[in-house]
């Protein structure tokens, strides 16, 4: 199939240095959109200020989800020497379209010729005109759309609007601040559409399951969206900075350390791999640490030597959540539960610099040693499940989990979770069938299924221990949900 691509409108109007250097990039992430969803050996060509695309199969939705596009095509090649040959060859493909129907023919010509558009326009119109319910130019039923280039022209077969923007990587890289809810998602979306690489940072603050979640909100919007490169996803373990805020830091203030202390980390991070700046979710107002007066004492206090961008500073909730479900990441991102919030009321909404700055003093140990437990992971390749291979207790079941009785077998039977099966009946037959699978152990404490769960991390499984009552909620969630 043939597609003919329009360009964003601001990349025609760049220099011809920066109009070639975007179309080149363009190009190969189109490329890459292509061949990750099953459509290789692309072939391109460069038509005026347009790009034809010819593969074999119908990729155009794939095509509308790549940065720099602002309209697709799918479209029919007819090759002409004058009016009167092409007028003979547009006319048989549409008097079956027509029949019965008003309609209208719109006409766009680039190059040297003989006729106009208005010509072209007329003559179709007029051949089909005996077959159709007439003409109307307002409201038609259909549309006979045509771009003419040289002694080609393309029939534009069916229209879809790409998200615009820049072609990503034209821009340069950025760290993301991601949590996973609707915010960090969109913000990242709305910076790649700008053109700029997107990492994401990720901070896990104690809960396996906002983690586990989180990557795959990651993976959505990279399978989706980010072309051309391969993402990374950097999880930094921040649970003892946590630990340490709840216990050294007075109640109100631990929002506004908890974000310090993350720009710092972020910028540390930043600095050591190359990226130009931060990316952050926060939008004005939206909760105590992200006010105008914490957002500028916290920045002030912090001494950052690289920007941070808040694409979503004028964004309201509904309006995030608005662009989440276009995004196709609502479901997704509707799963991660907030752990973030060390306190809820009673919170400063107003801070000094000087206060913050000699409130985050006494977490340098805590930063460096946070740093020291990063891993990185390439999001299209990585199994969700591997984010968490490092983490045995869990509070939550990941896809594809077997859940598994370890107490005595009279509990099992009286109270037995649905789906679950007994240790006793894990023989070696079974063992070789579950070595692929998420084995999650269960018990009341969550002490026994933690032990077990460790030994058979020794054998090569996929282990994690949970307890009972964090199970069975973790379930009547799934069916509610």
């Amino acid at each position: 199939m043939l597609f003919l691509i329009t360009l964003s409108g601001e990349i025609p109007l760049k220099s011809r240095i920066s109009r070639n250097r975007m179309l080149r990039i363009l190009v190969r992430n189109i490329r890459d959109a292509l061949e990750r969803n099953g459509y290789p050996e692309p072939r391109f060509r460069i038509v005026d200020a347009k790009v034809l695309v010819e593969i074999n199969g119908d990729a155009l939705e794939i095509l509308s989800r790549v940065f720099g596009i602002h309209k697709v095509s799918s479209v029919s090649k007819i090759v002409f020497r004058d009016l009167s040959e092409l007028v003979e060859k547009i006319v048989p493909k549409y008097i079956d379209l027509v029949r019965d129907r008003k309609f209208a023919v719109r006409v766009k010509r680039t190059g040297e010729h003989s006729f106009t558009s208005m010509d072209v326009e007329r003559e179709v119109g007029a051949k089909l005109k005996p077959y159709s319910a007439g003409v109307d130019l307002e409201n038609p039923d259909i549309e006979v759309k045509l771009e003419i280039y040289g002694n080609e022209a393309y029939l534009i077969e069916k229209d879809l609007k790409g998200p615009g923007g820049l072609p990503l990587g034209s821009e340069g890289s950025a760290l993301t601040l991601f949590s996973g809810g609707f915010d960090s998602p969109v913000a990242a979306w709305l910076t790649a559409k700008r053109g700029v690489y997107i990492d994401f940072l990720h901070l896990y603050m104690g809960s396996a399951g906002s983690t586990y979640n989180a990557f795959l909100v990651a993976k959505k919007l990279v399978e989706k969206w980010l072309f051309g490169y391969k993402p990374r996803f950097i999880l930094i373990d921040f649970s003892e900075v946590v630990k340490s805020i709840l216990e050294r830091i007075e109640h109100r203030y631990r929002q506004v350390v908890l974000r310090s202390l993350m720009y710092i980390t972020a910028e540390k991070i930043a600095s050591k791999m190359g990226y130009k700046a931060i990316v952050t979710g926060e939008s004005i107002g939206q909760a105590s640490s992200q006010t105008l007066r914490n957002l500028t004492a916290i920045e002030v206090a912090t001494e950052l030597h690289i920007p941070i961008l808040r694409p979503l500073l004028g964004f309201d909730k509904e309006e995030i959540i608005g662009i989440s479900r276009k995004l196709g990441l609502y479901e997704l991102s509707s799963r991660v539960a907030e752990v973030c919030i060390l306190a809820r009321r009673g919170v400063v909404t107003s801070t000094k610099p000087t206060v913050i700055k000699e409130l985050i003093a006494q977490f340098s140990n805590e930063i460096s040693k946070a740093i020291d437990s990063v891993r990185i992971y390439d999001i299209i390749s990585t199994d969700p499940s591997s984010i968490i291979e490092s983490m045995v207790e869990i509070d939550f079941i990941p896809e594809n989990s077997v859940l598994i009785d370890v107490r005595e077998r009279n509990k099992f039977i009286s109270d037995k979770l649905p789906g679950a099966i007994h240790i006793s009946d894990v023989d070696s037959e079974m063992k070789s069938k579950l070595i692929d699978k998420n084995l999650v152990f269960y018990c009341d404490s969550g002490y026994l299924s933690s032990i077990v769960a460790k030994e058979f991390r020794k054998f090569g499984y996929r282990a994690f221990s949970i307890s009972r009552n964090t199970a069975l909620k973790c379930l009547r969630n799934r069916l509610s949900g």
